[in-house]
């Protein structure tokens, strides 16, 4: 059966960058429908990404510090760190993940104007689309449109990809055991982050990564140091590689790539492929509009809406950077667009993240390559975490925090810092690069002590 009716917004996606435009704009009295495709609201975010991989996270860092406990004055009856109920931890993740779903939609429920569908949405034109439930079909007019089904793992053209027990990144969050030996393929923010996690929780890793370094886009200096943690905790990380095969069975595998003009391997249990994810257009019906897209996702112009007028595009479908709270902002600046209101969409130069690594790795605004790239005269302000009293307190004396500031007015236009508790200082680090702070302004706040945070006052004054 097919019903039409007309909506004031379609937004499809009900993940970061399309579920706070819809609460916004059903918010302000729009009608909104929210087609969702997946299980829950949430999106990759919630249910593939950030939140289990630190829920993963967590549990590995515990075991870690108990590992550690004698260095502490804690004795301790076992001899290592203790043994892993891996079903717990996914246990742990089904209810956090359900939690806050349901959450979620409780949020979204509570607005009149606002209805939520659980089903496949298909663009039919510029101004309709077909929604596909499991017990109706719906043909939606829209006056606006705004799209964010995010993106998907991205396959490599290997030979063998195909063999069971070789995953992909949704697959590595929903193993059931932890293996015994594993070989990521890809470098960047999930395979060094996965890498680290399976090798505290006991695995043998192994990190093989196309390009010249782990962490392309990362700051060059911390990526460099960062590489050398993984090396010294037994993770082995091979760059400029390719890939030529894998073989073997569900309970092994070898894979075969070449470096340096020579053919090496490398076994597994378990193989997964991690090189990034791309943009999801598939089944979008973009094909039906004047919408645009490539490989690298949909494309729009500086206030989000795509070659089709009053279609509007968010978060990873288009493309990078893909973060959730990247989309999260670009979602809410599109909602304050359509209700005529100013609105500051989000700029590439002022984006903060953190990569969950250990040590974590946060950065905000540009990197010093990315600053002479841009044509910017700038220095770096430098301060090493291993004379930090915070971080020899608490036994993680490893790191640096790099400032970069433009030389003519001193004026802030990216931070970076590799630390364990990284993250919590990315919220200073964003404020500094989003206002364009001076280092005067930063070093003259008074920082508290012993924390990780004085860094920032400190390597601003032995710069000034």
């Amino acid at each position: 059966m097919t019903t039409k009716e007309l909506v004031d917004v379609l937004i499809i996606g009900g993940g970061p960058g399309g579920t706070p435009a819809a609460l916004a704009l059903a918010q302000a009295g729009k009608r909104v429908l929210l087609v969702e495709a997946g299980r829950g609201l949430g999106g990759t975010c919630l249910f593939e990404g950030c939140i289990p991989s630190k829920i993963f996270r967590e549990t590995a860092a515990r075991r870690r510090e108990i590992a550690r406990a004698a260095e502490f004055g804690l004795q301790r009856n076992l001899a290592d760190a203790p043994p892993i109920d891996w079903s717990t931890v996914q246990t742990l993740r089904h209810h956090i993940l359900t939690q806050r779903a349901q959450g979620a939609l409780a949020k979204a429920k509570a607005l009149e104007s606002l209805e939520v569908v659980f089903g496949q949405a298909r663009l039919t034109g510029a101004r309709t689309a077909i929604i596909e439930t499991r017990d109706n079909q719906r043909e939606v007019h829209f006056s606006k449109a705004i799209l964010a089904t995010g993106s998907v793992p991205n396959p490599l053209p290997i030979k063998g990809a195909e063999l069971p027990g070789v995953l992909d990144s949704k697959g590595l969050i929903e193993i059931g055991f932890i293996p015994d030996s594993l070989v990521l393929i890809g470098g960047g923010p999930i395979g060094v982050e996965m890498a680290q996690i399976f090798a505290m929780l006991g695995a043998r890793v192994t990190l093989l990564e196309a390009t010249s370094r782990i962490l392309r886009p990362v700051d060059s200096v911390l990526a460099g140091l960062l590489r050398e943690r993984l090396v010294a905790d037994g993770i082995g990380v091979q760059t400029d590689v390719t890939v030529e095969s894998i073989e073997g069975t569900q309970r092994q595998h070898v894979v075969r790539y070449t470096l340096g003009g020579q053919t090496r391997e490398v076994s597994g249990q378990v193989v997964a492929i991690v090189a990034g994810r791309r943009p999801n257009v598939a089944g979008l019906g973009l094909e039906a509009t004047g919408v645009r897209h490539d490989r690298h996702g949909v494309k729009v112009n500086e206030t989000q809406e795509t070659d089709e007028a009053g279609i509007y595009a968010t978060g990873d479908l288009v493309g990078q950077p893909m973060f959730a709270h990247w989309a999260t902002a670009q979602a809410r600046a599109v909602a304050r667009h359509i209700l005529g209101h100013e609105a500051p969409y989000p700029r590439p130069e002022h984006n903060s993240a953190v990569i969950f690594s250990y040590p974590e790795l946060g950065m905000a605004g540009l990197t010093e390559e990315g600053a002479r790239a841009a044509g910017l005269e700038v220095a770096v302000a430098e301060y090493d975490y291993r004379g930090d009293a915070r971080a020899q307190i608490s036994a993680d004396a490893f790191g640096r925090l790099r400032i970069v500031y433009r030389r003519d007015d001193r004026r802030i236009v990216g931070i970076h810092a590799l630390v364990e508790g990284a993250a919590n200082l990315m919220g200073e680090a964003a404020l500094a690069v989003r206002h364009e702070l001076q280092l005067e302004q930063l070093a003259s706040a008074i920082h508290p002590h012993p924390t990780l945070t004085e860094a920032f006052g400190l390597a601003a004054l032995a710069a000034l």
